[in-house]
């Protein structure tokens, strides 16, 4: 293979890398104001569950009829929306992180193929000039959303026990307390992954910063 052709074949799919990178950027926005939509919901159930009741059978009857729903149902469908929309969010994080590092490696290779010419656009330049706006919008992402999660799903769980009589009898509540739980779990699995562990990489390619 020639070296053109290397060059060629390289930056082709440097250009189809960085596409899907911009595909993968608006899954996680369009995640991310999902679930802030669940969490207002959720809020607004903790803090009138009475009034959320209302709303939901209301809404029900607008829609389907005027028929009776057990809140605690509804109760249990926007925890666990809440808890599959995190899983998808955390998965998009981890991906878009492992596809910037991969644009970066793509961008070492042409470098070194088109040397003096250097193609460092989402790696060294990119990195050399990161703007503060980025940097606090990268945390809030990454360190500032999971904490909000932890915090909603500990105060929703709270939420559901001090409304019931018995609550540890209650089925709907321990399906809830599942789904809080693994949202819990998920997020203290994605900071301590994310951050805990990158601490440990070599500060020379903290690829994941791109946001």
């Amino acid at each position: 293979m020639t070296t053109e052709s290397k060059i060629e074949i390289l930056y082709d799919h440097y250009k189809d890398t960085f596409e899907n990178q911009k595909v993968s950027l608006q899954k996680r926005n369009y995640y991310t104001l999902i679930c802030i939509c669940l969490i207002a919901a959720l809020s607004f159930q903790i803090s009138n569950p009475e009034e959320s009741n209302l709303i939901s059978n209301q809404l029900i009857k607008d829609n389907i009829g005027d028929i009776k729903i057990d809140f605690n149902y509804i109760n249990n469908i926007l925890t666990f929306a809440l808890l599959w929309i995190v899983i998808m969010y955390y998965q998009i994080n981890f991906l878009i992180e492992k596809i910037y590092k991969y644009i970066h490696e793509i961008e070492g290779k042409l470098t070194n193929e088109l040397t003096p010419f250097e193609i460092s656009r989402e790696g060294k330049t990119y990195l050399n000039h990161y703007p503060w706006l980025s940097e606090i919008v990268h945390r809030i992402y990454s360190i500032v959303f999971p904490v909000i999660l932890i915090s909603v799903a500990i105060t929703k769980w709270i939420s559901d026990k001090n409304q019931l009589t018995e609550p540890f009898k209650n089925g709907h509540f321990w399906f809830n307390t599942l789904f809080l739980f693994m949202i819990v779990l998920t997020s203290l699995l994605y900071l301590s992954n994310r951050h805990f562990n990158d601490f440990k990489k070599n500060d020379e390619n903290p690829a994941g910063n791109n946001s």
